[in-house]
């Protein structure tokens, strides 16, 4: 019993002397940690510039009617978050022209059920709009997917083409 007591004891003391010899600030609060423990991002040059990638055509809007849309993806690289604009315009069936304009951010995200290698561009509205996905063809084109991620039309005229 005295060995287990005095392993236990040793063991308490070594976890402490651990804990204690943790390098802190002089003075600092209980909890505090110094920006030098944490990675920070300040001004790198190896992210390069905001590069903007501009994408043309129709696409069938989610009440099945042909809309033209102009997308603009702003981000570092062309498979990365970033941030877009979009503008949507259609003529309904009544004859109505109609224009909406949105402005979000873009998720990137890989695989679909239909290929794991795929590009997903997910654009999430700030204005609360329903998300749009969006599949990469290559660099050069972009279909769109629905909720689950399968071609809503596979009408070749229904993508949009990079400018």
């Amino acid at each position: 019993m005295k060995k287990v007591l005095s392993m236990a004891a040793f063991t308490c003391l070594v976890v402490c002397a651990i804990s204690c010899g943790n390098k802190r600030e002089k003075n600092a609060p209980v909890g505090y940690e110094s920006y030098t423990d944490s990675i920070y991002m300040v001004n790198d040059s190896t992210i390069g510039e905001l590069q903007t990638y501009i994408y043309e055509g129709m696409l069938p809007t989610d009440a099945g009617i042909p809309a033209n849309y102009v997308l603009a993806i702003y981000s570092y690289a062309l498979n990365s978050d970033g941030s877009y604009t979009l503008t949507e315009s259609y003529t309904e069936t009544n004859g109505a022209a109609r224009t909406h304009y949105d402005e979000g951010e873009v998720l990137v995200m890989y695989g679909t059920p239909d290929d794991s290698t795929a590009i997903v561009y997910e654009l999430i509205s700030y204005n609360n709009r329903p998300r749009l996905h969006l599949v990469a063809e290559g660099d050069s084109a972009l279909h769109k997917v629905g909720k689950d991620l399968k071609r809503v039309s596979h009408d070749i005229r229904h993508k949009l083409h990079r400018k």
